[in-house]
């Protein structure tokens, strides 16, 4: 697949809506059947009209790799145009989502141009900072993505090992948290990531994304999604069999980013559960 990014950039797409909300300038477009939407100048969603629950953009497609954890409940912090929300509502059919999201322009556009499209009978939307919601839930979720950057902003939420505690707290026993960050320097990463070790017990897996400087880390309070290279392996591909767009990742590529044993093997996979 072509990086849909760079064909969108240079389309002749139709205005559908502006304005300039707490977040930034907001800008949604449509070009043949993508709709798609621009916060402070960054592609923040794209939906294919004829294809809504697809993954179209590339950190979304490697997010996808969660639905390995088979989530009945999610809360996402973040809203967009719902790319996340469709696609994690099919294949697997997850029952129960929780979505906040701090502008509410950015509420009001989703539901007047998204919306209709996304096959999500249970969702509580919530205008609130997830820094806030956090603290405070006293319900456990299967599933939490943070995909809360606007443009070239991350909240400082993500800097805090406290906030990531809290996250821990509020997953179920086998729970997954995913965090989608955008790398401007290493030594950001790094301190996320041995952040994350101390709280999930090293249980971690860190994805580079194509295309852009964004790194999606999943942190596991359980077990982690395989046993060894080879299950991860055929476990993704049974995955990318069910996906109308596979999550575009190699064994080689986590290889790269992750420890390893001397033999090759992700130390993830054969970390005891300790908490």
């Amino acid at each position: 697949m072509s990086n849909i990014l760079e064909q969108l950039k240079s389309v002749d797409a139709t205005p559908l809506f502006s304005c300039l909300s707490e977040a930034g300038p907001l800008s949604l477009r449509q070009a043949e059947q993508y709709r798609f939407l621009e916060v402070d100048g960054f592609m923040q969603s794209v939906m294919d009209l004829r294809q809504p629950t697809k993954a179209c953009l590339p950190h979304a497609q490697v997010i996808n790799l969660a639905q390995l954890a088979r989530p009945e409940s999610i809360l996402m912090a973040g809203l967009g145009g719902g790319d996340l929300l469709r696609q994690f509502a099919s294949p697997i059919g997850t029952k129960q989502f929780t979505c906040c999201e701090i502008c509410p322009d950015i509420i009001e556009l989703y539901q007047a141009h998204f919306d209709s499209h996304c096959p999500v009978d249970s969702l509580q939307l919530l205008q609130e900072d997830i820094n806030d919601f956090i603290p405070q839930c006293q319900r456990q979720f299967d599933l939490i993505i943070l995909d809360v950057f606007t443009g070239a902003q991350q909240p400082e939420c993500l800097q805090q090992e406290s906030f990531f505690k809290e996250c821990y707290r509020c997953l179920s026993d086998d729970g997954l948290l995913v965090v989608n960050v955008k790398v401007e320097q290493q030594s950001q990463l790094l301190q996320l990531a041995l952040s994350l070790r101390r709280v999930f017990d090293k249980k971690i897996l860190m994805v580079p994304v194509q295309h852009c400087d964004n790194v999606i880390v999943f942190a596991f309070k359980g077990s982690p999604f395989a046993e060894s290279n080879v299950d991860f392996v055929a476990q993704l591909g049974e995955l990318n069999s069910t996906l109308p767009c596979p999550v575009p990742l190699t064994l080689g590529e986590l290889q790269a980013c992750n420890v390893q044993r001397q033999d090759g093997e992700l130390e993830l996979w054969h970390i005891k559960n300790n908490k």
